[in-house]
Parts: structure tokens; C-alpha cells; sequence
């Protein structure tokens, strides 16, 4: 879950930067000249797509019930860091002389511009690689060694936690955990949904948080009730095109040792 984190921080901090680089006054903070109006309309598109990214990659890892207030808060988190950063950003232009102290001209800026070019490139390209850096953790999560592999009705899968550390606190301090589960690609074709949750579902309707993604690795955020127990266990739901439910439950500390930790200190 991690690396959600920073590719949504990267991510908002770069569409910010973007946007400020689109405005006369604080492009010209930023890059140390004045550019073209065709160049800063089109860094001012990249910056709201860097942010519809953020979005993306926040509702991809906590869903829309909590991946858009995550997105919030790292958007106040980034517009201060850049808010603060660019009064002692180093290729601003130096500061005009005062009339009573005049002093010998100075060029634009104190960098060059292949240098300037590099930090302009690296406030797009870093989110970007966390971004492809988070899709590669979720993509090897499943070929793990901790995985599990088993068969619910006509299917195969693997189901496995995201990482193997204790749930994160999110939302006024919910405890969520992640996994991520993966059907065979001909099983993908014939299953509606799955859901995942603590404790036996007593209806479809009460089966759980769905996974995400229709196709090879799902992923699902599940909270954790403040009365879970290990014999609650770990139910799968999965629901087939043509209406078939079946059920499996999963024991706590095989599928997340780290979990069931966090359940027995928290019953204590």
C-alpha cells in the first residue's frame, strides 16, 4: 500500500508544479525564464492530467470510499511542500536591485539550461516511474511464496496480501488490509464479481468490499471490525455470470500472519 502513497504524492506534486509552471509568475520562479504561451497551455493540460492520475491511482488502491480523501490529503500535503520550496527554488531569476543599492546585472538564471531541463523533466518522469513501479507491485504480488492457491467451485485462483506488514490506519484511523486475488484467464471470462470480508457473509448483499479489476490480478481493501476474532476467518465470495455464488473461508494466520498479530494484541 506503500507505494500508493508516494505515486499519489509524486503525482499531485507534479501536477502542481505543472500548473505553477503554466502561470507567468511562478512559471518564471520555476524554470528561470518566461515561456511561450503555447508551451505553458500545454504544461497546464499535463498538470490536470498528472492530477486525474493521482485520482486514478487513489481509487485503484482504497477504491471510491476512501481512495479520493486520500487524494485530499496528499494534495495538501504537496501544494504546501511546493508552496514553501519555491520561494528557495534555485533557478528563479535573481531579484531585481533596489533603487538606493544598484548592482551589476546578473543573468536569468543560475543554472543552465540542460540543467534546468533535467529538474523540469524529473517533476514528470518521477511519479510516473512510481507509478509503473506500484502496477509491478501489484502485478508480483501473487507470485509470491506466501500466496495461496486453491479452487472455488469450476476455479482456480491465488489469493495474497498485498504486503506482509500490519494493516494501515486510514479514515480516522479504520484499520484496512489489502490482498489481491487472481483468477485463471478462461475462469476471468465466466465470473461476475468477488467479494472479500471478515466473517461469514450472511447474503450476497452482505458478502464484502468487491476486488477491483475485471481481468487477471483484483485487488480489495477490507476493513477490519474492532470485534474480529481468528475464528472469524477470511470468507471469498465469488459470484459467476450465470448467477452461481460459492464461498471459502480462509484461515487468518495462513493467509496474513501480520493480521491475525494485529487481531490478538488488539483482543488483549
Amino acid at each position: 500500500m506503500s507505494a500508493y502513497h508516494f505515486a499519489v504524492l509524486l503525482l499531485t506534486l507534479g501536477g502542481f508544479a505543472a500548473l505553477a509552471v503554466s502561470m507567468e509568475k511562478h512559471g518564471r520562479q520555476l524554470t528561470g525564464r518566461d515561456l511561450p504561451e503555447k508551451k505553458r497551455r500545454l504544461v497546464y493540460w499535463l498538470g490536470w492530467v498528472l492530477l486525474a492520475l493521482a485520482l486514478a491511482v487513489g481509487v485503484g488502491g482504497w477504491h471510491w470510499n476512501i481512495g479520493p480523501v486520500v487524494l485530499v490529503g496528499w494534495l495538501s500535503v504537496a501544494g504546501m511542500a511546493l508552496a514553501f520550496t519555491m520561494p528557495w527554488w534555485p533557478l528563479q531569476p535573481k531579484l531585481a536591485a533596489r533603487k538606493e543599492k544598484p548592482l551589476p546585472q546578473v543573468p536569468d538564471s543560475v543554472l543552465p539550461w540542460p540543467v534546468r531541463s533535467l529538474l523540469i523533466l524529473g517533476l514528470v518522469a518521477l511519479p510516473a516511474w512510481y507509478v509503473g513501479n506500484a502496477w509491478k507491485m501489484s502485478e508480483h504480488a501473487v507470485l509470491r511464496d506466501d500466496a495461496v492457491h486453491g479452487q472455488i467451485g469450476p476455479w482456480k485462483f491465488v489469493i495474497v496480501e498485498e504486503d506482509q506488514g500490519p494493516p494501515e490506519f486510514v479514515a480516522g484511523g479504520t484499520p484496512i488490509k489489502e490482498f489481491h486475488l487472481r483468477f485463471c484467464e478462461e475462469c476471468d471470462r465466466e465470473i461476475r464479481a468477488a467479494y472479500l470480508k471478515i466473517r461469514k457473509p450472511r447474503s450476497l448483499r452482505a458478502a464484502g468490499l468487491a476486488f477491483s479489476g475485471t481481468r487477471w490480478t483484483r485487488e480489495v481493501a477490507i476493513y477490519i471490525p474492532p470485534a474480529a476474532t481468528l475464528e472469524d476467518q477470511i470468507w471469498l465470495t465469488v459470484e459467476s455470470k450465470a448467477g452461481e455464488v460459492y464461498h471459502q473461508a480462509f484461515d487468518i494466520e495462513r493467509l496474513s500472519p501480520a493480521l491475525a498479530k494485529f487481531i490478538k494484541e488488539r483482543r488483549q
